[in-house]
C-alpha cells in the first residue's frame, strides 16, 4: 500500500527529479564547490520547487538539527514525508567521486583507525535499518543529457545502502579504501535513479511508517542528519501555490 495517494506520489517523484537536474546543471557548469555543497542546494531546490509547484497538496520545510557531527551520523541529509498521524523517513549520504578525474580519491583513511571512510560510514547506517530507507547517492559532474554506464543522463546516481554493504563485504578486503573501479562496478550493477529511489520509498517497498509527525522530534528520536527537509501531504492543495494562484490573477 502506497504511504502518498498516487498524485502526490507522482508530483513527489517528478519534483524530486527536477530538482536533483537543476542542481546538476550548476555542478557541470562549476557552480558548486562539493558534495556538502550540492546537498544543500538540492534540498533548498526541493523545498522551492514542491512550494511553488505542487498542486496536490506537500509544503515542505527545511530544518537544521543542532546535534551531533556527520561523522556519527554516516549520513548527509534526511527527506520526512508525514501524512496523517504517520512519516516515512528516507536517510542519504552524498558522494561525488569525479570518475571523470583518473587520478582522484573519492574515499580516504579514517583519522583514527586508517581505515575506508566511506565503508564505516555504510556501518553506521546500519542503526537505521529496516526502519527507514537508507541509500547512498553519487553526483556527476557531466553535462546535462550525458549519460555512461554509471550515470544517467538527468540527474545523480543512487544505491541502496543494503546493496552498497553487500558488496563492501565482499571486497577482499572489506574495510580497505574504497577505489574508482570498485565504485565503477557498485554503479554498473545496482545503481537506480533518485526518482526510482523516491518511488520506492513513496509505495513502502523501503522504509516503514512511524508513529510521529513532528519533524524536530522525528530527527532527534532517531538522530538524524542537521540537513532535514520535511513534505507534508495535506488533502489540500499546497497552500504557498494556492495564495500564488489568487495572486496571479
Amino acid at each position: 500500500m502506497s504511504f502518498l495517494e498516487e498524485a502526490q506520489l507522482e508530483e513527489f517523484v517528478r519534483l524530486v527529479s527536477l530538482s536533483d537536474r537543476e542542481v546538476r546543471s550548476d555542478l557541470a557548469i562549476g557552480a558548486i564547490k562539493d558534495e556538502n555543497d550540492y546537498t544543500s542546494n538540492f534540498t533548498s531546490a526541493l523545498r522551492r520547487n514542491i512550494n511553488s509547484y505542487s498542486q496536490s497538496g506537500l509544503p515542505a520545510t527545511s530544518f537544521l538539527l543542532q546535534h551531533t557531527e556527520e561523522r556519527e551520523m554516516g549520513a548527509d541529509a534526511a527527506i520526512v514525508l508525514s501524512r496523517g498521524e504517520a512519516s516515512k523517513v528516507a536517510v542519504f549520504e552524498a558522494k561525488w567521486p569525479r570518475l571523470s578525474d583518473p587520478h582522484y580519491r573519492w574515499d580516504y583513511e579514517q583519522t583514527a583507525t586508517g581505515l575506508s571512510h566511506f565503508s564505516d560510514q555504510l556501518q553506521r547506517q546500519e542503526r537505521w535499518g529496516g526502519k527507514l530507507a537508507v541509500f547512498e547517492i553519487f553526483y556527476t559532474e557531466e553535462s546535462l543529457g550525458t549519460s555512461s554506464s554509471f550515470f544517467g543522463a538527468d540527474g545523480s546516481s543512487c544505491v541502496w545502502r543494503d546493496d552498497a554493504d553487500d558488496f563492501r563485504r565482499r571486497r577482499p578486503d572489506p574495510n580497505a579504501i574504497w577505489t574508482q573501479d570498485e565504485l565503477r562496478k557498485l554503479l554498473e550493477t545496482k545503481k537506480v535513479s533518485l526518482a526510482e529511489v523516491m518511488k520506492e520509498f513513496g509505495v513502502c517497498h523501503q522504509g516503514k511508517p512511524i508513529q510521529m509527525v513532528k519533524p524536530i522530534e522525528i530527527g532527534y528520536e532517531y538522530r538524524l542528519p542537521a540537513n532535514l527537509i520535511a513534505i507534508h501531504a495535506g488533502k489540500e492543495p499546497n497552500p504557498t501555490r494556492r495564495r500564488l494562484r489568487r495572486r496571479i490573477e
